[in-house]
């Protein structure tokens, strides 16, 4: 068999597979559909609902798929599934094609409607009012640790963490033909161009930088000009192909951050779940010890424990943690039920499903 007879079959069986997997998509749109009817008023609303489905998904992965395009093509599938139902609002802090922006797509796929916001305040203030349904939020630096005024931001709006996703930010330099020589003018959003000072100085000192709306617009700039970049967060993609010139230009160097989706709603139960609590102690020796003693003698597995002042109060301190479990489960019931009763204030500020799981089995249900 010549190559092109060769060629034309292989293609020919390709087209077929397509055709398979669209039947197959069209099934489990029908089956998402049907759950959707059980579940009326939840927020239930997340890439396949559950975590620990996208990490089976994710285990079983063939040697010819990456484990990390899995996540995405999955994610995509069920924001189709679900395109009959009304598209939650999601808000997000930043701009277009920036990082918060790229949490809110990888969480939620494209479904939902996407709103922006220039701060958290106003993206909870959105959830608050039931203007949207979700926000996105930055939740915690891997070098500064937890945003505490978003943690607390968060408690006292009587919101709910339903869910974690994780970044790497880092930031490129894309241009057309992805030669460094031949960039003079430079497209950046206002947030990025303070991210990257020292590099645009260094290495373009005679390069026109432009700040500009977003890294969506950027991106779109550059691609009409020969001798154009853009500074864009890695991982972005435009409507027109650019190469990368050079990666990871941010003055500090890549940043993990998490980010944490918000919701009046609280997450129902996924049996792999994390549940982030914020106390306050009493002025008295070993308060703290008698706190964390309820979730020792319950088995709870404190997954983090931070601490920062509180504003305003003095020498008053705040304490973050993040136990292993769901809210409603029968040991961090009464675990948190013990705390209360020690602690100078209580909140509870979600459960949500961890996006790495561990071997544990499912708690017991209260």
């Amino acid at each position: 068999m010549d190559e092109r007879k060769r060629l034309e079959e292989l293609r020919g069986q390709i087209a077929e597979i397509d055709q398979e997997i669209l039947h197959i998509i069209e099934r489990r749109a029908r089956v998402a559909q049907e759950l959707s009817k059980l579940r009326p008023g939840t927020s239930r609303y997340a890439p396949l609902a559950e975590a620990s489905d996208l990490q089976s998904l994710e285990r079983a992965a063939p040697t010819q798929i990456p484990a990390a395009a899995i996540r995405p093509i999955f994610t995509a599938i069920d924001a189709a599934c679900r395109s009959s139902e009304v598209a939650p609002r999601v808000v997000f802090v930043g701009a277009e094609g920036d990082f918060g922006w790229q949490a809110a797509r990888e969480h939620f796929g494209h479904g939902p409607e996407f709103v922006r916001v220039e701060a958290t305040g106003a993206a909870l203030d959105e959830v608050t009012r039931s203007r949207a349904d979700f926000a996105v939020v930055p939740y915690e630096s891997f070098t500064e640790g937890p945003i505490f005024p978003t943690l607390l931001a968060i408690g006292g709006a009587d919101l709910k963490v339903v869910g974690e996703r994780e970044l790497s930010q880092a930031l490129v330099l894309v241009s057309r033909s992805g030669n460094l020589a031949e960039v003079e003018k430079v497209y950046t959003s206002p947030q990025d161009h303070v991210a990257c000072v020292r590099y645009l100085e260094l290495h373009h000192p005679r390069a026109l930088v432009l700040d500009v709306r977003s890294p969506l617009m950027a991106w779109d700039l550059a691609a009409e000009e020969a001798n154009a970049a853009a500074v864009v967060p890695r991982g972005f993609t435009g409507s027109r192909e650019l190469k990368v010139a050079r990666e990871n230009i941010g003055d500090e160097g890549e940043v993990r951050i998490r980010y944490g989706i918000v919701s009046r709603l609280p997450a129902p139960r996924s049996g792999h779940d994390t549940t982030a609590v914020l106390f306050s102690v009493r002025d008295r020796p070993g308060a703290l010890h008698d706190i964390l003693h309820h979730f020792k003698e319950r088995n709870c597995n404190l997954r983090r424990i931070h601490s920062r002042p509180i504003p305003g109060e003095g020498w008053e301190y705040v304490f973050y943690v993040e136990v292993g479990g769901h809210s409603t489960d029968r040991t961090l019931v009464a675990a948190l039920e013990g705390v209360k009763r020690e602690a100078k204030m209580l909140k509870i500020l979600g459960s949500f499903p961890l996006e790495r799981l561990d071997a544990s089995p499912p708690p017991e249900r209260l």
